[in-house]
């Protein structure tokens, strides 16, 4: 099995999205597409960078925020497997970014722009799926809320406790900032209420009233709210994945990493190092990348609730960037933990054979990998 194949199925549901499973006990009518061939698919996240920037670069360049590969290095693609009952034994892929999409969509699944109500309600599915990050539930079924699309929620995998648990946690993140911004000593609560209330519907006059008090656009609140809520989404989803970031990042600079029978191999010990100095700098530069990106914004909120405004409203015109670089780093993280976790369970010592370490290494190579190849076929 390839190892971009294996992050697939099994980097982790920020990643890949297995609709095979997920439909299964779903009727047809009430399922995520109309056109069935998508919903025996696999979607799935993968990084395309900057190709300009090094492995341990800062991926997002400030002078292109308006093109795709600067804004949104996150694509997204569908693995069509040959078998439903058997999608580790290969299939084919399809990335919604290449220049032949539309024929490939039109040939696999009999969906284009021209063909009627199903193709179109299809076609819009699948552009709300690439306009977020990453497949984590809770993102995408608050943006198939805030554009009004109707979804069955079995799709979500995410509990309603949790739901409301995730959007309580944001709101105590966002509230003082939005009291700040519009409080002035003389806002009442039930005006403060409607502020907050447009963090989830863009829509309502608030939401641009305050991106508008930063002098932003009023046509960008949508944008600049979504990218917020992910944004600090993704910070509390950092916290529960950070110990064994760091436990891995640890283990990867130990001699516990070294193989049990490296004797054996001794021939390939060398570059075996090598392997490990290169992924853990790639594991390291993916912390660096969420330190910063976290830092600068507890940097320009203490500024703006001490009365300086400038950095906050320098760090919403550039928050769409953060929170694309941000999705990409915490969902890596999110894999590479995954990947950990299913290698090392009933293993405490954390002690492995050769080949196992050398398949872990490759396989947290890829969840790292900052511009992944693009391959029709697994």
């Amino acid at each position: 099995m390839s190892p971009i194949l294996e992050q697939i199925l099994y980097g982790g549901s920020s990643v890949s999205m297995n609709l095979i499973g997920i439909t299964r006990s779903i009727p047809d009518d009430q399922r995520l597409f109309r056109a069935q061939g998508l919903n025996k698919a696999i979607l799935f996240k993968y990084p395309n960078f900057d190709e300009r920037a090094d492995d341990y670069a800062n991926p997002i360049l400030e002078d292109e925020e308006d093109a795709d590969i600067g804004v949104r290095p996150v694509e997204t693609g569908i693995y069509v497997p040959h078998s439903v009952d058997a999608p580790e034994a290969g299939g084919l892929a399809i990335y919604l970014r290449s220049r032949n999409s539309d024929v490939l969509l039109a040939e696999q699944f009999g969906i284009s722009a021209s063909g009627g109500n199903d193709a179109a309600a299809d076609l819009r599915t699948l552009s709300l799926i690439d306009s977020v990050p990453s497949l984590d539930p809770f993102l995408l079924k608050a943006c198939f809320e805030a554009e009004k699309v109707s979804v069955d929620a079995r799709h979500w995998l995410i509990s309603d406790a949790e739901d409301q648990q995730l959007r309580r946690l944001i709101r105590l993140r966002i509230e003082p900032i939005v009291r700040k911004a519009i409080e002035g000593g003389t806002a009442n609560s039930q005006s403060i209420e409607r502020f907050l209330e447009a963090i989830w519907n863009p829509e309502l006059e608030e939401a641009g009233l305050f991106v508008s008090a930063f002098g932003i656009e009023r046509g960008e609140a949508d944008a600049i709210f979504s990218a917020w809520k992910g944004t600090t989404f993704y910070e509390y989803q950092l916290r529960r994945i950070a110990p064994r970031a760091r436990t891995i990042l640890n283990w990867l600079k130990s001699r516990e990493c070294i193989p049990v029978d490296i004797r054996m191999h001794k021939p390939y010990e060398t570059q075996l190092l090598m392997h490990i100095e290169k992924v853990g700098k790639l594991l390291e530069t993916t912390l660096m990348d969420i330190r910063q990106i976290l830092s600068d914004y507890e940097t320009s909120f203490s500024a703006f609730m001490n009365g300086q405004p400038e950095p906050f409203r320098d760090y919403l015109r550039k928050i769409r960037s953060h929170y694309w670089l941000l999705g990409y780093c915490v969902s890596a993280l999110t894999s590479v933990a995954h990947l950990d976790a299913r290698c090392m369970k009933n293993n405490p010592s954390r002690k492995l054979y050769f080949e196992m370490i050398h398949k872990l290494l490759r396989q947290f190579d890829v969840a790292l990998d900052r511009r992944r190849e693009q391959k029709g076929a697994f």
